[in-house]
Formats: structure tokens, sequence, C-alpha cells
């Protein structure tokens, strides 16, 4: 029994010591230099190349360890190793605990800055032990070796702020405009919460999550008596993010960059230092037509139009295409959350079948009428008099989806909406009532009031009507692989049954079917969010789908007002909005539409009218 015990206890230590004499520290310098080479991006063929991410020059200035200010080194070891003066380089709790989210699947690693200095300089980012035991070799090998200070110095002269920015010194300029010795606590506290996730915690692009990582980094300055108080500090004011033109391309590299970040957990840093080539889901065909059509549809429209385009593979949820629009300033509008208008309406006949009804459910579809104390009306011509649940599918009448929701309850419309894909939240921000924990009110019918839904996600939640009722999670990246050809990354197909096969195919068949000029007809859901009584729009949609692809695209603008053309007439949703739809969807597939094709501002689906 001794001898087990002695052996139990002398074997790792044995292991270590052998590991310890056998593997070689790196190098800063080398480490520094390694991170330049150029991130390929392609299409879903594997062949075609889609985009380059280059690294950006001059995006990394070396600071020395005196030119670091105390409560910016305090900062970030907060933020990552608040034992980092007195651990040997690693942390075994922190080891243990990582070990166990892995085995359970929880999130939360256990590194110490030593450690993660130790993966930036292997390349290896497998979740493995073997991973954790060689980081834990090297990283108390390297404390051996090197001073502290001059380890922190190297790791806040390498480490991956976002912006394209390595080093402390370069996310200073990038984030603030100043160098490194100007930075406050504040700026700091910011600057040390992005590192785990610098894409997703810049405050240009998720300002609630950055705040609340902010306030932790600088509670636990607190905790260890490094900062007296945060009560008079506020939130600082960032430069905006590279302010270039937005395009497609842009959008969809930052999609997949933040992708890879959360889901694979490599970082820019990361696939620049080891020269990934990344096969996107993008399909060819589909996304150069977006992006001729979008260019087309928008050229010459007033400079308050905005656009976006997603189209989503019902089967397994990659985007197809993605076209964010733009505001000239790099604003992606396909992740902008916006009224939804009245799509909203197949989401209120799919809460009605799951529920039982039947399509033939009488409802009262009169104009002008007063629903739960609210005001609703059906846009000019619609009359749907004597009309039932079908009727809501194949016509915009507002009043019937009203009803219809009176009846059933806006929780059970809302409840549908998520089944399907729409998010509970987005930023932190409740999709669909005013607060966490609230119901929605009637309006949810017409996709207004509280109702906010980005482009993405109602590309997300007709798909899953497209697949018989089988959500899937979408996603940009099917694969990453190294410079010799091996995965390093495989995404994983998510599928869940979210309502009955009978309901999604009992909408599909009674939404308004158009032909496709490749042989398919579609399902389709025009839409739109009116402007005051006069039959003007703020906000005009276009979803439809086959079984093959779904596809939504919203027109508005940057506040609520009435929508005119480049003509000076409504924008509807059966008129821009349906031709950039037809064109992506008859692109998909071989169909008859080309990439080099102009499409025809004619050619717009028309859902039938009784």
């Amino acid at each position: 029994m001794y001898a087990l015990l002695f052996l139990s206890l002398a074997a790792p230590l044995i292991a270590f010591r052998y590991c310890y004499s056998l593997w070689d520290v790196p190098d800063p310098a080398q480490i520094a230099a390694g991170q330049n080479q150029t991130i390929r991006l392609y299409y879903s063929d594997g062949v075609t190349e889609l985009a380059r991410i280059s690294p950006k020059s001059g995006n990394r200035s070396s600071v020395r360890f005196q030119d670091i200010p105390e409560h910016v080194q305090r900062a970030v070891l907060a933020a990552e190793d608040n034992s980092y003066w007195d651990n040997s380089g690693f942390d075994v709790t922190g080891i243990m605990r990582a070990v166990w989210n892995n085995v359970t699947g929880a999130s939360g690693g256990g590194s110490t800055i030593t450690q993660q200095y130790v993966k930036k300089a292997t390349g290896n980012e497998q979740l493995s032990f073997g991973r954790k035991w060689r980081e834990m070799v090297l990283a108390k090998k390297m404390a051996d070796t090197y001073a502290k200070k001059d380890l922190l110095t190297a790791y806040l002269n390498t480490v991956y702020f976002g912006r394209g920015a390595n080093g402390i010194q370069a996310a200073a300029q990038a984030y603030f405009g100043k160098d490194v010795q100007r930075l406050d606590v504040s700026e700091a506290a910011l600057l040390a919460g992005v590192i785990q996730r610098p894409t997703y915690w810049d405050p240009d692009v998720d300002k609630e999550n950055a705040e609340r990582r902010w306030g932790f980094v600088l509670d636990q300055m607190v905790a260890q008596g490094w900062l007296a108080g945060r009560e008079s500090l506020r939130f600082p004011a960032t430069l905006p993010r590279d302010a270039t033109p937005g395009s497609a391309r842009m959008q969809i590299q930052n999609q997949v960059l933040a992708e890879l970040e959360e889901l694979a957990d490599l970082r820019r840093d990361e696939l620049h230092q080891r020269g990934y080539r990344v096969i996107t889901t993008i399909d060819r065909d589909a996304q150069t037509s977006a992006e001729q059509t979008v260019s087309t549809v928008m050229a010459g429209q007033p400079d308050t139009v905005r656009a976006a385009l997603v189209a989503i593979d019902p089967r397994s949820g990659g985007v197809l295409a993605y076209h964010g629009g733009g505001n000239g300033i790099g604003l992606d509008y396909a992740q902008s959350p916006q009224e939804a208008g009245t799509t909203f309406g197949t989401f209120v006949a799919v809460a009605a079948l799951r529920l039982g009804f039947r399509l033939d459910t009488p409802l009262d579809g009169g104009s002008s009428r007063m629903v739960d104390g609210i005001p609703f009306r059906n846009p000019a011509g619609v009359r749907c008099s004597p009309c039932d649940v079908r009727d809501s599918l194949q016509r915009q009448v507002n009043t019937a989806s009203a009803a219809l929701t009176s009846k059933i309850g806006t929780a059970a419309v809302a409840d549908a909406a998520y089944q399907l894909g729409i998010p509970h939240e987005l930023r932190g921000k409740p999709t669909l009532t005013e607060a966490a924990g609230k119901q929605p009110d009637t309006r949810i019918a017409v996709g207004s009031g509280a109702t906010r839904v980005r482009t993405l996600d109602m590309a997300h939640a007709y798909a899953t009507l497209a697949a018989d009722g089988v959500r899937t999670s979408p996603h940009f990246v099917s694969q990453v692989q190294d410079i010799e050809g091996n995965n390093r990354y495989n995404a994983t197909l998510s599928a869940t049954q979210v309502m009955p096969p009978k309901v999604a195919a009992a909408v599909t068949a009674n939404l308004p079917q158009v032909p496709l000029a490749n042989g398919q007809a579609a399902a389709i859901r025009p839409g739109v969010r009116a402007y005051g009584d006069e039959g003007a729009t703020a906000k005009a949609w276009m979803t439809g789908y086959t079984r093959d692809i779904a596809t939504a695209v919203w027109i508005g603008a940057d506040k609520v007002m009435p929508l005119k053309n480049k003509e000076g007439k409504d924008i509807t949703a059966l008129g821009e909005p349906a031709t950039m739809w037809r064109a992506v969807m008859e692109a998909y597939r071989g169909g008859k539409v080309h990439a080099s094709q102009t499409p025809d501002p004619a050619a717009r689906p028309s859902p039938p009218t009784r």
C-alpha cells in the first residue's frame, strides 16, 4: 500500500523533472516575430479564396517594463492572474478547475499569464490534458529562466487586445489614441477586460458586456488592495473601430473571427501565428449575387436608406450569403436589432397550430379595430371577411393576427419565435419584451412594440420552417486547417426538432408560393413596419425559403421615418427587398440568375390577393 502511495506521488514528479530537462523554453523575441502570417478564408467549396486577412503592419510596439504604469500592470493581473508575483508559473487550483470544466463541458480556463505566454509560443490551442501538462512544465521553466518583470513585459508586448493590436502600447493607441504611459485606471481596466474575448468585448461590439468586464477588473483590483475604491470611476469612451467603409467581405471576416474566438478558442493573433486556412460556409454563387444585387439596388438611393441580407442553409445552419449593408463607417446592419414588422404574423400562426388551432379557425379580419386596447389596421387594399388562420398566413391581415394573438396569448407567440430561432436577448437586452421576466403585448402580432430582431435571426427562424421544424445553429465556419492541411477545428452540427413536422409543413404549404427561375417554388412572407396611417413604410422585409435556402432581406433607416427610394416613391416589401431576395434565391444551386447578370428590378414575387 505504501509502495503504491509512493509511486502515485513520485511518478508525476519524475515525469515533470524529465520533461523539464527535455523541453526548451521559447525565446520571447521569436514569439513576437512569429505572429505575421496571412489568414486565408475560402468559400464552402474549400478551393476558391474568399478573402485574406493580413497582419496589420505597425500594430505592435514594444515598451519597457518601467514604461508600463503600475496601475496598468495591476489591471491586467487582476483580470488574468492575480497571483502572478507569487506563483511558480502555474496555478494547480486553476489547472484542476480547467480540467474539470473540460470534463463537464463548462467554460472557463485555468491558465496563468506565464501559461498563456507559453500557449502563444507553442501555438498549441488544443483543449487537452497533454497541452496543459506541457504548458505547466514550460511555464515553470520559464519562471525559473526569466525574471518575473521580464515575463510580464514580454506578455504585455505580445498579448492580443483586438482591433489588430498586439501589445499594450498598440492597444492604447487603437482604443484611446494615446501612449500606454498616459492610460488612467479606468482605461487600463477596459483594456485588461478585453483580453479573454477581444472581439466580443470590444465596447464598439458589445458595450454592455464590455462594461460588465470592466467592472469585474476594477472589483478585483479593489479586492487585491490595488485600488482604494471605484465609485468615482466612469466607463471610458473609446475611439471608434477602424472607420473604413463597410463591405460584405469585411463583415464576413468579422463574423468568422468572432465565431472562431467564441467556439474554437482561436483568436486572431493565434490564427496569424499559424497561418491557418479557414473554410467558410459561404456559397460563392449566392454571395456574389448578394453583393451584386445589393450594390445595384442601393445605387443612387437616399443616404438614409440601409439594407441587410442573410441566407442560411436550413439543413446545417451554415450562412450561405451575408451582406450587412453599411453607413460609410463599417456598421453591420445584419447584426442590428430592428422591428420585424408583419413578418411576425407567421410566428403567430405557428403558435396557434402548435396549440391545436385549425387553419380554418375563424378570425375577425376587419380593418381599424381595437384588440386588447391597442389599435390595429390592415394595409391599404387588404380585406378579409370572412377570415381564418390560413388567410393570416397568405396575406398581411394585421387585425386577424392580432385577434389570434389575443386568443392564444402573447407568451405563446414569443415562445414560438424563440423555438424557431429568435434569441431571447441580444447584448443583454430582451428581444421581444420591454424587460426580462415581462410578457410582450399584443403588438408582437405585427412585430412592433418591444420586438427587436436581426436580419440573421429572421433568416434563422424561417430556415427552421424550411427544415420541417428542425432548428440548427447559424454559423460561418465549416473547418480550420493548418498549412499542411490538417484539421484544427470542425464545426459541430446542432439540430433540434422544436416543433412537429406537420406544423412546419402546414405553415409552408399555406404561405404564398412563388416560382423561381431554377424551377423551384419558394414560400414567402413579405412584411413591413408601417409609418403613420397613410400607408408609408418605415421598415420593409422580404423573407422566404425553399428546402435548400432561407433568405431574409431588410431595408430601413437609422431612425423611424417614411422610406422613399431614389425615385421618390415608397419602398415596399415587394419592391427593393424582394428584388434582392430573388437574386440570391435563384443564384444558389445552379439557378438561372448568375453572378455576372444584373438583377431585374421587375422580377419581384407577387403573392396572391383576394
